[in-house]
């Protein structure tokens, strides 16, 4: 039976804490094809075909090992019914993350590779991604008035001589820097970023990096190691008036942290700011 049919295949999936990904397909399919989805205008290039074996009542299973390791974007998932049918997106059916929602609390090594399945706007099923030569995983945030506090914690490296939080204006400019308070892990960390300092140069926004040691290369921080695919629209910080400018942090599509600065409405009234 397929699409044309009336029929939509459903699939679930399951993921074990090392990322490993079994699908569950209903009804049954020959094989499973993700696809690295591509920028807009751009072929696509990256496609992963995976056999299937008999599932429960008459369905089909696929796992996605840890090999091939999927580079960082969004895979769409379809299933090939045989030799020459042409692919077929897929629906969600259940999906069981509970692996996932603990990620932070384990250490992990770098390069890291880390996956979410999640439900497209469309309704689809599709990977979330992400492959990073560090990572240092965001925890808490607070804000206050004057500065915003961040918290995170570093995998695959340690907190050593020299280290300094990064504030990159993005499309070029200055940077922003601050002292990094080490935890007594030498993993967890946090520093402070006074608002004037971001409002000194006007509108635009800051990406949040850490280097860990002196000399050492910047590390991103953002929030990956749970089962939140897209954190944008999900996690979402309070805004702080600096003059006729806001502050607010805030996670972007690729669930990197960072900050904005922007006008400020006309006649708006200050948001309550409270720490998060």
């Amino acid at each position: 039976m397929s699409a044309r049919d009336g029929a939509r295949t459903r699939v679930g999936c399951s993921v074990d804490a090392d990322g490993r990904i079994t699908f569950d397909i209903r009804p049954g399919a020959g094989r499973l094809l993700v696809r690295l989805r591509p920028r807009k205008g751009e072929p696509e290039r990256v496609r992963h075909v995976l056999d299937t074996e008999p599932g429960d009542d008459g369905g089909a299973r696929a796992v996605l090992g840890l090999d091939p390791v999927l580079a960082e974007g969004r895979w769409d998932v379809y299933v090939l019914r045989g030799p020459d049918a042409g692919r077929e997106r897929v629906y969600p059916a259940a999906r069981d993350l509970r692996a996932l929602v603990d990620g932070r609390l384990r250490d992990r090594e770098v390069p890291l590779a880390v996956r979410v399945p999640y439900v497209t706007k469309d309704g689809r099923l599709a990977v979330r991604a992400w492959l990073r030569p560090g990572h240092a995983e965001a925890a808490g945030l607070g804000v206050t008035e004057s500065a915003t506090t961040f918290a995170a914690r570093l995998h695959g490296a340690e907190v050593g001589p020299g280290a300094t939080a990064v504030l990159r204006r993005r499309g070029g400019g200055p940077t922003r820097t601050a002292e990094v308070r080490a935890g007594d892990d030498h993993r967890s960390f946090s520093f402070t970023v006074a608002h004037r300092e971001l409002t000194a140069d006007g509108a635009g926004v800051w990406d949040v990096f850490v280097r860990p040691a002196r000399e050492a290369p910047l590390i991103r921080l953002a929030r990956l190691l749970d089962d939140v695919a897209d954190r944008k629209s999900v996690f979402v910080y309070p805004g702080t008036p600096v003059g006729g400018l806001m502050v607010r942090a805030y996670y972007t599509v690729d669930n990197d942290l960072s900050v904005s600065v922007t006008p400020r409405p006309a006649g708006e009234d200050a948001p309550a700011v409270t720490p998060s």
